[in-house]
C-alpha cells in the first residue's frame, strides 16, 4: 500500500510538472557566467540553464506555500503537492537550494521522493532517493548555482520552524547562506563532515507522509 501510495504520488508529481511546463516562459538568462572546471564537467556534467531576476509572482507564492506553510503548518497536503509541481516545473534551478534546505529536515520517504524528483528536474539530473540531500549539495556547489531571490527569508523560515532560537543566526550579513546547512548534529562541538558551515540543532521536527 505504501509503495502504490508514493508511486501515486510522484505520478501526480510529473503530471504537474507537464501541466506547468508553459508557465514559466519569460524568463531570461544568464550568458556571463564563468566556464566551469573541466574536472567539474567531468564529474558532474554540464549545469542547467540558470535565468536571471525575480521569480513570478505565482512561482513565490508556490515557493511559500511548498516550503513554508507545510513547516508552520505541519503539513503537507494537496496544496503543498501542486506548489511543489509548479516549482519543479519552474526551470530555475537556484530553487533547488530550498527543497534541499527542506530535505534536511524530511523524514517521510514520500515527501523525500517527491523532493528527489523535483529537485531531479530542475538540475536535469536522476538524483537517487539515498543520500539526495549530500548528492544535491554537491550538484549545487560544484556549479556554483547561485542563490534564489529573497533566499535568506525562506530559508530563516524554513530553520526556525525547526527551532525557533535560529532566528538569531539566520540574519543579514555577510554570509554565504547557501553554504549554512545543518550538520545533524547535537553537539556544536562536532564538525559536519560536508564542505559546509553547520548550524546545529538540539532538537529535530520533520515532515512526515
Amino acid at each position: 500500500m505504501a509503495n502504490a501510495t508514493c508511486s501515486q504520488s510522484r505520478n501526480a508529481l510529473v503530471a504537474l510538472l507537464a501541466a506547468f511546463a508553459l508557465m514559466w516562459t519569460s524568463v531570461s538568462y544568464s550568458q556571463d557566467r564563468e566556464a566551469l572546471p573541466d574536472y567539474v564537467i567531468k564529474q558532474y556534467g554540464e549545469p542547467p540553464a540558470i535565468p536571471e531576476g525575480d521569480l513570478p509572482e505565482a512561482l513565490q507564492a508556490a515557493v511559500k506555500t511548498a516550503f513554508v506553510d507545510s513547516l508552520t503548518q505541519s503539513t503537507w497536503g494537496r496544496d503543498q503537492t501542486i506548489a511543489l509541481g509548479e516549482v519543479a516545473a519552474s526551470k530555475d534551478p537556484r530553487l533547488v537550494w530550498i527543497i534541499a534546505d527542506l530535505m534536511r529536515f524530511t523524514s517521510g520517504s514520500q515527501l523525500s521522493a517527491s523532493l528527489t524528483d523535483a529537485a531531479g528536474s530542475l538540475l536535469e539530473k536522476d538524483i537517487p532517493t539515498s543520500n539526495n540531500w549530500g548528492v544535491v549539495t554537491d550538484h549545487l556547489i560544484a556549479w556554483d548555482i547561485p542563490a534564489p531571490p529573497d533566499y535568506l527569508p525562506v530559508k530563516r523560515a524554513i530553520f526556525t520552524a525547526i527551532v525557533p532560537g535560529w532566528d538569531k543566526i539566520f540574519v543579514e550579513g555577510k554570509i554565504d547562506w547557501r553554504h549554512v546547512s545543518w550538520g545533524a548534529f547535537s553537539s556544536m562541538t562536532v564538525p559536519t563532515t560536508r564542505p559546509m558551515k553547520c548550524a546545529t540543532a538540539y532538537r529535530r521536527q520533520t515532515i512526515r507522509l
